[in-house]
């Protein structure tokens, strides 16, 4: 797993930091990518340009933008997100869902809310958890993992 440093921390700002990284560790075959939010946004719009480097996307309280529709597209995904997200809102995410791909898997993790992904703190307009983070990060990780073993086979 790599975590780039991107601009200002907003990888929407260097969304071509995982072709660095892709490049430095060319011996790795098979590339997923995804990222929390922004970070989501940046992943998807990074795997539809370049189809034949990424896997699969993992979305973390994210969705692709209009931009970046995979419906048409045989890759991988997975969108988890938050019953009480305030900012990718259960709304958002059934609205968003038709530029995922086929192959895609929602889960939405009870409880769970936006900044628990990233676990940086009360977030504005984001909604109270009703879980603890480490319940969603714990969730989460599972979640990910088993999808992983399914797609990576």
């Amino acid at each position: 797993m790599a975590i780039p440093h991107v601009l200002l921390n907003f990888s929407i700002f260097d969304q071509n930091r995982a072709k660095d990284i892709i490049e430095k560790y060319d011996d790795i075959k098979g590339w997923y990518i995804g990222g929390h939010s922004l970070g989501g946004v940046s992943a998807a719009s990074y795997a539809y340009k370049h189809p034949k480097e990424i896997n699969g996307v993992i979305f973390l309280g994210s969705y692709p933008t209009e931009n970046d529709d995979f419906s048409e597209k045989e890759l991988p995904m997975l969108s988890l997100y938050g019953e009480l997200d305030g900012l990718s809102t259960k709304k958002k995410i059934a609205q968003t869902n038709h530029l995922l791909s086929k192959d895609a898997v929602v889960h939405e993790i009870k409880g769970g809310n936006h900044a628990q992904f990233g676990l940086y703190g009360k977030q504005k307009g984001d909604n109270k958890a009703t879980i603890t983070p480490k319940q969603q990060q714990d969730e989460m990780v599972r979640v990910t993992k088993e999808w992983l073993q399914k797609v990576s086979i």
